[in-house]
């Protein structure tokens, strides 16, 4: 025996609503046309925003929103980091990985008479927050430079070759230019974070183990945010000893817009489905209205009112069923070409995105079910005597 048949067969009232939609093909088609819409106008604007958002929270992550940045403050008496320093922040925001560094301004000699002002900064290994392209970095590194991508190939470096850095120091005598010579070690690979300096050398060549700037770096925004408020608990009580920069905060505006422009676009998709529903209910109040002596039958065979409701509100589910199940279809479309373009793979799906599709299919069930509740409890209440009278 067909399993589906036999399926019907032990719920007799979703025989004869299957049997009443297929009577009123044109009208049961508009109607679960109109659900169709609305889900695909919610689960596409929903799911398609979510693939949005997601890209962009990534793109923002890339450039350094996971990373915690950690000045001297103002009311502190020295401005800069020692060792002990260090040590205290990495306590205090255990787990995450904590780099200390020393940045100042030099200036890069590419031939006599002509300088050029770049960003330097003293670390103990670069690798620690960035790829590395080209070259290689020894495992104890104390000579040669590291450059960035975009300076490397601005000057036209590589590895082997050799640069020139002049550097105003402080001496007792007075300030005095010390022009260095390194060996290019190695060129880091090209990154989306902001703020990337051009020329890294080792800590070890530094004058002092002082440090103007403190990066820690955790696995993701919660994270960072976490670690941000730690800091200012543990160091910032009534005076102001460190500078905690992260940006988080904006992290959240952004999904707080974004979240709100796809609550705005989802709500006017809802319309549709509203609309929708009013076509479920004129089609079902169409449908009794011709169906009254049936009913007037069935209730005079031994029916009882909870039976054709339940006959009634099956029609309805199932209308919306059909509707949502085409219209889903249509959203993965639509969703899968947006998790292309934004995610770079067309199987990309989030959650807030499976939700958002979830959340359409539901919806437009549950519209047409209760689109059907009126013209159900109209029918069931009609005496059968003024039904069969038609």
């Amino acid at each position: 025996m067909n399993p589906l048949r036999e399926l019907v067969g032990r719920f007799p009232s979703l025989l004869i609503a299957r049997r009443n939609i297929s009577r009123a093909r044109t009208r049961s088609i508009l109607a679960a046309a109109a659900i169709m819409i609305g889900v695909v106008a919610i689960g596409a604007i929903g799911a398609g925003g979510a693939a949005f958002k997601e890209s962009q929270l990534n793109r923002i992550q890339e450039q350094g929103a996971t990373n915690v940045y950690v000045a001297p403050g103002f009311d502190r008496e020295t401005d800069y980091f020692d060792d002990d320093d260090v040590r205290a922040i990495e306590e205090t925001v255990d787990p995450a990985t904590v780099v200390a560094t020393n940045s100042r301004t030099v200036e890069y000699r590419r031939r006599p008479g002509r300088r050029e002002s770049v960003s330097s900064t003293y670390i103990e290994d670069p690798r620690l927050l960035y790829d590395v392209a080209a070259g290689g970095i020894p495992r104890h590194w104390r000579d040669g430079a590291v450059l960035s991508n975009e300076f490397a190939v601005r000057h036209g470096l590589a590895p082997g070759d050799r640069i020139t850095l002049v550097e105003e120091v402080e001496r007792e005598s007075g300030t005095v230019e010390v022009t260095e010579t390194y060996r290019v070690r190695a060129v880091l690979a090209e990154t989306a974070a902001f703020g990337v300096d051009e020329v890294f050398l080792p800590i070890a060549t530094a004058d002092d183990r002082r440090y103007s700037q403190v990066r820690v770096t955790t696995a993701s925004v919660e994270e960072a945010e976490t670690a941000s408020e730690r800091l200012r608990d543990e160091f910032n009580g009534r005076k102001d000893s460190l500078l905690v920069l992260e940006f988080t905060s904006l992290v959240r505006l952004f999904r707080t817009i974004v979240d709100g422009i796809n609550a705005f676009l989802a709500g006017l998709g809802s319309l549709s489905l509203l609309v929708a529903g009013v076509s479920i209910a004129n089609t079902m109040l169409m449908s009794v209205t011709k169906r009254r002596e049936e009913i007037g039958v069935l209730r005079a065979v031994g029916y009882s009112k909870a039976d054709v409701v339940r006959i009634l509100l099956a029609e309805a589910v199932l209308l919306g069923a059909i509707g949502a199940a085409a219209g889903v279809a249509l959203a993965l479309l639509v969703v899968v070409a947006a998790n292309a373009v934004f995610l770079g793979s067309p199987f990309a799906f989030t959650t807030a995105s499976v939700l958002y599709l979830a959340g359409a299919v539901a919806f437009g069930v549950g519209t047409s079910l209760v689109a059907g509740v009126y013209p159900a409890w109209r029918a069931a209440n009609e005496r059968p005597v003024e039904s069969l009278r038609g």
